[in-house]
């Protein structure tokens, strides 16, 4: 398998700033959103998509079924 040069350098540069944040996810994501916003008051333009807010799954309830399974039916008694 080749490795992509690109690929490498930014994987590389991402945990560089890992480390530096301690390993702490929430460190690294706020550090990576103040590096954002700089970067967006510098002029950068960011491919930012919308968020798709959808409406939740709902599921309609059948009709309640009996879940009592008998493997031989009731002996037929006779009067």
């Amino acid at each position: 398998m080749t490795t992509d040069p690109i690929v490498a350098e930014v994987r590389a540069n991402r945990e560089a700033i890992f480390a530096e944040c301690g390993y702490d996810l929430d460190r690294f994501n706020a550090h990576m959103r103040e590096v954002s916003e700089r970067l967006k008051r510098e002029g950068w333009v960011f491919a930012d998509r919308p968020i798709v807010r959808r409406s939740p799954v709902t599921y309609e309830a059948a009709a309640p079924e009996s879940f009592v399974l008998r493997e031989d039916p009731p002996a037929a008694t006779e009067s």
